[in-house]
């Protein structure tokens, strides 16, 4: 500093000079650690940020359950869609008789059915082997056609 520097400023009393000699150390690099000032802004800091973890844990939360219950809304809209398009159709009495002639078995008076028996041709013998599904009994297929699980 300059000899007009100094003249310039005031001195300082020996309590005030103190602190301003505590300044100038802690600016030159001299830290002795944390201060109380620092320490009340550090657990200040770490309230806010612990009392906001619980809350954006809850919203993370809540939006994945929605996100949830949406596509479960949207898969329950297309299940009755379905039901309703087989509702309708249900609704046709020829679909009805056709239902129950292929899966009942049954034929009107006069008519005769026929059951074939025996091993299935080459092309349904392929076929029936990939599937590797037993065959139902009638009851259960119509009660699925029904619910509309037929295959």
């Amino acid at each position: 500093m300059t000899q007009a520097e100094r003249r310039r400023r005031p001195r300082l009393s020996s309590v005030a000079a103190r602190p301003a000699a505590l300044i100038r150390q802690r600016r030159s690099g001299d830290h002795r650690g944390l201060t109380r000032r620092g320490l009340v802004l550090a657990l200040i800091a770490f309230a806010l940020t612990a009392m906001t973890i619980y809350p954006l844990r809850q919203y993370v939360t809540q939006q994945n359950r929605i996100e949830q219950l949406q596509a479960k809304q949207a898969a329950l809209d297309l299940e009755i869609a379905r039901l309703e398009a087989e509702r309708a159709r249900l609704k046709d009495p020829e679909y009805v008789e056709q239902l129950a002639r292929e899966d009942l078995q049954m034929a009107r008076p006069g008519e005769e059915s026929y059951v074939m028996t025996g091993e299935a041709p080459t092309e349904r013998a392929v076929a029936s082997d990939t599937a590797q599904q037993p065959e139902r009994p009638w009851y259960k297929r119509v009660w699925e056609t029904l619910l509309g699980r037929a295959e």
